[in-house]
């Protein structure tokens, strides 16, 4: 047998039903075709996946140049070009009490930060001091399945007088209109990399650096640290965070390791269900809409299938069975 075989829990996916009414992530303005054929440039648009607000109708002028016709908002297809919410408005209000905290890290203070969700799984960069940990978590843009859009015409309204521009034009701004949500029905994805969970790089050798820790002694103190929070999110485990000079990963031609924390199954453990939990408890509430995650499925995956949950349900894992799956060995 190959003892360099990888094996066990290599990821964690995760298969999202998310409920909501109206639209939490805007794309902002867009030109459109309204009455009479001209173009307005005061249409709201949520972001829609696919949309373009090009008709694909040109005409050529006079001087040889090509007039792209526009959409109007009536012609909007919402099951062809359906709502959505990117992954990156799903990763903010997933990590949102830290939302600020990467502003102020820096050299001196980033084991505060790698301790904490934000720092074991969205994951950093401080470009000042050239240390960073990549993300774990990979998160796909929930979409709409019901495509309840509407087209809204909207005004000023009161007694104030319609502004005009320097031609005596009334300003575009007095008439506007937005494409709106009712009811809404989200399908989303999301994997966490055990790998990347696992291990964490105290090295600077292939530019991976989490934090720098002074000595060994220094490099054991965030260890226990480190160990600590992850405690502190469940007390009935036994998670280990554990300090080598020399961790090797598996498979290696000339095992050239590199410094770093390797955490046990447990603390593995613990870090997962805390995100599954953050997912599960995922509320937004944003531009007078919401969202919030309604249901959750597992699948602990130690196939070779990335993301079979999307692609084969019916072969999913959805408690965890066996150990996670290890990819580094200490080596004196």
């Amino acid at each position: 047998m190959n003892e360099n075989k990888i094996t066990g829990i290599s990821s964690v996916d995760m298969f999202f039903i998310a409920k909501g009414h109206g639209a939490v992530n805007w794309n902002g303005p867009v030109s459109l075709r309204g009455d009479g054929g001209n173009t307005y440039d005061n249409h709201s648009m949520p972001k829609l996946r696919g949309f373009s607000p090009l008709s694909g109708k040109t005409k050529t002028n006079d001087d040889n140049s090509v007039y792209h016709y526009r959409k109007s908002a009536e012609e909007i297809n919402f099951k062809e070009t359906p709502l959505y919410i990117s992954r990156n408005c799903l990763r903010h209000w997933l990590f949102k009490d830290h939302a600020f905290d990467p502003h102020f890290a820096k050299k001196d203070n980033l084991v505060d930060m790698l301790c904490s969700m934000t720092g074991l799984m969205r994951g950093y960069a401080v470009p000042a001091s050239m240390q960073m940990r990549d993300s774990a978590l990979i998160v796909e843009d929930f979409v709409d399945q019901l495509g309840n859009g509407n087209f809204e015409q909207m005004g000023r309204c009161g007694s104030k007088e319609k502004e005009t521009n320097k031609q005596g034009v009334e300003k575009s701004n007095s008439l506007f209109s937005k494409t709106t949500f009712g009811d809404t029905l989200y399908h989303g994805y999301a994997s966490i990399c055990i790998e990347q969970v696992q291990f964490i790089s105290l090295d600077k050798k292939y530019e991976k650096q989490a934090v720098e820790a002074k000595n060994t002694e220094g490099a054991i103190a965030i260890a226990q640290k480190l160990q600590a929070y992850i405690q502190s999110l469940d007390n009935t485990r036994n998670p280990t965070v554990t300090f080598h000079d020399n961790y090797v990963r598996k498979g290696t031609i000339y095992e050239q390791g590199q410094s770093g924390l390797l955490l046990n199954d447990d603390a593995i453990a613990i870090v997962v269900n805390e995100t599954i939990r953050m997912f599960k408890d995922l509320v937004i509430r944003q531009a007078q809409s919401y969202m919030y995650v309604d249901e959750v499925t597992v699948d602990y995956n130690s196939s070779n299938k990335m993301m079979r949950i999307k692609r084969s349900p019916d072969e999913i894992t959805e408690v965890k069975q066996g150990d996670f799956a290890s990819y580094y060995y200490a080596k004196d």
